[in-house]
């Protein structure tokens, strides 16, 4: 593995550790506020008055800490500051088919946004058992799901793992294509109904910057497939 991914795992196991332990003082606080009781505040005496309302303060920076550091806050956060549109995951036309019997696809958010010209729907996703086939290499995980709304039609067809070609179009021909999917530069990908899907793992926690790698990985799909010369290969 290498030091840069292990800085981000420490970083984000630190950052849930902060988030775990903010709650629980939060908790803690709260819990001795409460068994002090009624009587406590009306005690006159200077000691237990400053100790009673600082119990209270940090319980409560304590838990405004805690939201703030959870992952779907900063997620949500960052979403609005880049004016992405929240979407109801249920009412999306996704364009993967219906998982085999025994698998579960779930987006559990959704955001509607633009990318490279393109209209762009991002989710967070949970699948079990296969349900995207070979569209990702994992049979179960979370992350993220990016679908690319096309501005003309193309044939139906896919790079699928662990290197399954789907589809007679030419434009699955293209040496700088293979070689981008062979060498991990572009996650597996579908082409369904003018839409272009990829699905990224992201077991460790979708954070901002998985989900902006997931956008400029699909849309670098679509400049490989020749649908815009505006994303590097």
């Amino acid at each position: 593995m290498s030091l840069r991914r292990w800085t981000r795992l420490l970083g984000r196991w630190a950052l849930t550790g902060l988030a775990a332990l903010s709650w629980l003082g939060g908790l803690a606080g709260l819990a001795l506020i409460l068994t002090t009781g009624a009587g406590a505040l009306s005690d006159t005496t200077p000691g237990r008055m400053w100790a009673v309302w600082l119990l209270l303060v940090a319980a409560c920076f304590l838990a405004l800490l805690a939201d703030r550091t959870r992952p779907d806050g900063v997620l949500a956060r960052h979403a609005t500051a880049a004016g992405w549109a929240r979407t109801d995951p249920a009412g999306v036309d996704w364009p993967w088919a219906e998982p085999r019997p025994g698998g579960v696809i779930r987006v559990r958010r959704a955001w509607s946004l633009t990318a490279g010209g393109f209209p762009v729907t991002v989710g967070v996703v949970r699948w079990a058992g296969r349900g995207f086939g070979g569209a990702t290499d994992d049979a179960d995980g979370r992350g993220v799901v990016v679908v690319v709304r096309l501005p003309t039609a193309v044939p139906a067809m896919a790079y699928h793992v662990p290197f399954e070609r789907i589809g007679d179009s030419p434009l699955l021909d293209g040496a700088d294509l293979r070689k981008a999917f062979l060498t991990r530069r572009i996650p597996p990908w579908t082409v369904r109904r003018r839409m272009l899907f990829t699905v990224e793992p992201a077991n460790e926690g979708v954070t901002p910057a998985v989900v902006d790698a997931a956008v400029h990985r699909a849309l670098r799909v679509a400049g490989l497939i020749g649908l815009t010369d505006g994303v590097a290969a």
